[in-house]
């Protein structure tokens, strides 16, 4: 049989789309496999909010990497982090030895450590949670087994860049470098231990997920306040780049809230099956919270070697 859908004039169901466009992506759908949310097993049914253009259950790896080169409601969820996380890859490659750390012939190991330290982490992030929904649709295994790697992505990335910038905060009080460290350690295993427990999967967990990592990634503001305390405003901005901090926090907050109380899908249930859902809006506004740590580091590295407010890198001025 032909792949190709003939379109006949005939009476259309309830709720099918009639014009001819609408058709069309209705074939290609049906071509690839695609189904509607009162179609899929229990176990894949997690927003009822999205109607449409789910992949079904595959029992295949090989279906599951084909599924990149079809359009369906997980395809931007799956580049809008796999692009910048192959970017940050290659900033790891090139970006630290070949452009960053030249700057300055005071760069020491630890600068060198750190700033890869991050990038590794975003990137691991990043391509854990690609790989998720990718994968995602293979089994209910396989979902379960994909989705605790997305997770341990977050807390990689989480530890990352809390490590991150605290070395630049206290560079030079190595106490209170290594306390709020084991610090995150600490709280970074036990999230650990949490997420790998099926419990924590469940769909009525949503909310809690959400919240859950917030509170963890909030857990900074204690060496920041520190910080504050021990140097004063306006040394602990130059250290840790607070403003970019500050939009970072912002960035986190606004899409967890967006992801737990699933904006706007919520309010307009099938209109944002394919673009614009709260997961996806969720992964951009990770990516731009990340790029805000990058770019707090990038300043903390300068006014570390310089102590001036200002830097030549890419013409990027650091806050004064």
């Amino acid at each position: 049989m032909s792949a190709t859908c003939t379109v006949r004039q005939r009476r259309s169901p309830p709720g099918k789309v009639r014009n001819g466009d609408g058709v069309k992506i209705a074939c290609k759908a049906r071509n690839h496999g695609l189904c509607s949310y009162e179609e899929l097993p229990e176990w894949q049914r997690d927003n009822d909010k999205i109607l449409r253009g789910y992949v079904r259950e595959t029992r295949s790896l090989m279906k599951c990497v084909k599924s990149l080169f079809y359009f369906h409601n997980e395809s931007v969820n799956i580049y809008t982090h796999l692009i910048p996380g192959g970017t940050y890859l290659a900033l790891l490659i090139f970006f630290t030895d070949f452009v960053l750390i030249p700057q300055f012939p005071s760069t020491s190991m630890s600068d060198y450590i750190m700033i890869n330290f991050f990038l590794l982490g975003a990137f691991l992030c990043l391509m854990c949670s690609s790989c998720f929904h990718c994968m995602k649709q293979h089994s209910e295994a396989h979902s379960d087994a994909w989705s605790k790697v997305d997770y341990m992505g977050i807390i990689v990335l989480i530890s990352c860049s809390m490590v991150s910038l605290l070395y630049y905060g206290f560079h030079d009080y190595l106490f209170h470098f290594k306390l709020f460290t084991i610090v995150v350690v600490v709280l970074g295993s036990v999230c650990a231990a949490f997420v790998l427990n099926d419990r924590f999967n469940a769909k009525n967990w949503r909310a809690f997920r959400a919240a859950f990592f917030v509170l963890f990634g909030f857990s900074g503001v204690v060496p920041i306040v520190t910080g504050l305390v021990k140097f004063g405003i306006e040394e602990s901005c130059k250290r840790v780049q607070l403003r970019f901090v500050l939009w970072e926090a912002l960035f986190y907050i606004v899409g967890a809230v967006v992801y737990g109380l699933r904006l706007p899908e919520a309010l307009l249930p099938g209109k944002f099956d394919f673009v614009g859902h709260s997961h996806q809006l969720f992964h951009v506004l990770v990516v731009c919270g990340s790029i805000c740590h990058f770019r707090a580091l990038i300043g903390s590295y300068f006014f570390l070697h310089t102590g001036l407010s200002t830097s030549n890198l890419l013409n990027l001025k650091v806050l004064a």
